[in-house]
């Protein structure tokens, strides 16, 4: 066996005998090694419903807290999230699995955490947008309880794998059952684990230009607002007057210069500019004409209940989404009207801004959720008018400045005049 070596070596060479060995040896390690990602940058939980073994070992399956007399008391978890989410369509064949993917970030209360929801073809969005902001995110991903949903889960952990920004600033929650567009439940399952003082709500179509963390956590007006807990910061949000424009966000402007000039020569406009009602009260002709001597936040003066802006605002004590709107339409103004009406007034802030990356829309299930959804908006309003009403009637509040925007924008809803007759 030496011999027939040394032949074949003094044929083929040492160089190529050392490549053939470091070949194989790559060949093995490839087909018995598997990579996996350290736990100091991502936790990936375990819920595969069929080993309970596993999941008892990984985390908590019961919630617990200890009563004055030092008595430990325990809930299901799957019970506290039932009643948590229970205006959803969360049921007993969903399944919600806080920080599948947790950041390494070591995150301190005052901060903003941006609150979003993303799909399987919105994952590069998310990665684009944690390497952009260099801050906390906490997403809610929607999966299918089949081999879609498995697919969808390969597909985030190869961007985890590729991505370090999204390993340091994004935790990544999930949401495993067949119904598919409860918005509103997203988002709460965002807000609900997001870690920060302060959130962001954004969608993950949208591409933040400027530094708007930086911007605002350094500028002592933005949060004493914020720290009051009845203020939100508005985000001016654009989109290019030509969509096509609009598919690159490296071509987008980087500030507010850059972003004025192109407002003026109508290559870039409001969001939405169609539907007005959307994002009018920011009043953008105000905002692209401030400069360096009147450059100050400035408050939103003509709310009304169609207004849709991306906002920065106080997590604990503000309202959650309603979760009756499934679907496309009004879920996200049902959001923003409840956190106006609760006491919380809006202010612009002067120099960031946000413009959307051009998608396709799905029209035919937009229009019909639409149609729905406008509907039990009415029904909303009226509810929540009463509602809060009520509250602030028995906590002594009803001339308090807090209920001023409740007391103007509820007075034109005739059901809300009659009813609050019986409370007053």
């Amino acid at each position: 066996m030496a011999a027939e070596l040394q032949s074949y070596m003094a044929r083929r060479g040492v160089k190529a005998i050392m490549m053939l060995m470091a070949l194989s040896c790559l060949a093995l390690v490839s087909k018995y090694y598997t990579t996996e990602s350290s736990s100091s940058y991502y936790r990936r939980a375990l819920f595969y419903r069929n080993d309970s073994s596993l999941q008892q070992g990984q985390f908590n399956s019961h919630f617990s807290w200890t009563d004055g007399n030092g008595g430990l008391h325990q809930l299901p978890i799957e019970t506290v999230l039932s009643k948590s989410f229970s205006l959803s369509s969360y049921s007993e064949q969903s399944q919600i699995i806080p920080y599948y993917y947790k950041s390494e970030l070591n995150m301190t209360g005052e901060d903003i955490t941006i609150v979003t929801l993303v799909t399987r073809n919105r994952i590069p969005n998310l990665a684009r947008l944690a390497t952009q902001y260099q801050g906390p995110i906490s997403t809610t991903i929607h999966i299918s309880d089949d081999e879609e949903g498995e697919y969808t889960l390969d597909i985030l952990q190869d961007a985890m794998n590729r991505n370090s920004a999204m390993r340091k600033y994004v935790d990544v929650h999930v949401v495993r059952d067949e119904f598919d567009r409860e918005l509103n439940l997203w988002r709460n399952v965002a807000k609900l684990f997001a870690r920060t003082e302060y959130v962001m709500q954004l969608d993950i179509d949208f591409y933040p230009c400027t530094n708007i963390r930086e911007s605002v956590l350094n500028n002592p007006q933005a949060m004493a607002l914020l720290q009051s807990g009845t203020a939100a910061l508005v985000i001016p949000a654009f989109e290019f007057s030509k969509q096509e424009e609009g598919l690159d966000f490296r071509t987008f402007p980087k500030s507010k210069t850059e972003l004025v000039n192109q407002y003026n020569q109508n290559e870039i406009e409001m969001f939405h500019s169609f539907w007005l009602p959307g994002h009018a009260p920011t009043d953008y002709e105000r905002w692209t004409q401030l400069n360096k001597s009147n450059n100050t936040i400035y408050p939103v003066t003509t709310y009304q209940f169609s207004y849709e802006p991306y906002v920065i605002f106080k997590n604990q004590g503000s309202p959650w989404c309603d979760e009756r709107f499934s679907g496309y339409g009004s879920n996200k103004a049902a959001c923003l009207y409840e956190l106006y009406i609760s006491g919380v007034d809006y202010y612009v802030l002067p120099d960031d801004f946000i413009i959307h990356q051009t998608h396709a829309y799905p029209d035919q299930a937009r229009n019909v959720e639409r149609y729905y959804n406008r509907r039990l908006y009415t029904q909303f309003r009226e509810e929540i008018c009463i509602r809060l009403a009520r509250r602030f009637i028995a906590q002594k509040k009803w001339d308090h400045p807090k209920s001023e925007n409740l007391r103007d924008e509820c007075a034109s809803i005739k059901p809300y005049q009659r009813a609050i007759g019986r409370f007053v």
